[in-house]
């Protein structure tokens, strides 16, 4: 995934990463992690983050990040991938699954959007190290 993305990282900082990431839940706002599995490989992985508040005060889940590795593509590992987070979201009594994309990803675009996905008319900000560097 990192490589997919332009940021390897070493073999170390993917174990460490693994480890948090499959290690039990502690907290009601620990991340969720899910996996897809085709012939004892992982092919596909989908991390879920707690926002609070949301709607009501309630918690809700945000989809991180979902990747599915270059050859599953087009199998439906994605739609799998965000149905099961949807079904985790309602059965942990979250009140809603929420994500952002690249707008010129279209075919992330079109997959989300294939699995039920309404496009919500909203900006998103984002405020970097190197943005305030900028400004100070």
């Amino acid at each position: 995934m990192q490589r997919h993305y332009g940021r390897p990282v070493t073999s170390q900082q993917a174990i460490e990463a693994a480890t948090l990431a499959c290690k039990p839940m502690g907290s009601l706002f620990d991340p969720r992690v899910l996996l897809a599995v085709a012939d004892h490989a992982i092919v596909g992985s989908i991390v879920l983050n707690v926002t609070f508040p949301a709607f009501e005060l309630s918690r809700a889940l945000y989809i991180r990040d979902l990747y599915v590795a270059a050859s599953m593509r087009r199998y439906g590992v994605g739609q799998a991938l965000v149905r099961a987070a949807a079904q985790l979201t309602y059965a942990e009594g979250f009140s809603a699954l929420d994500w952002t994309t690249e707008t010129n990803n279209t075919a992330a675009r079109q997959m989300y959007e294939s699995c039920g996905a309404r496009v919500l008319p909203r900006t998103y900000y984002r405020l970097a190290r190197e943005d305030i560097d900028a400004v100070a």
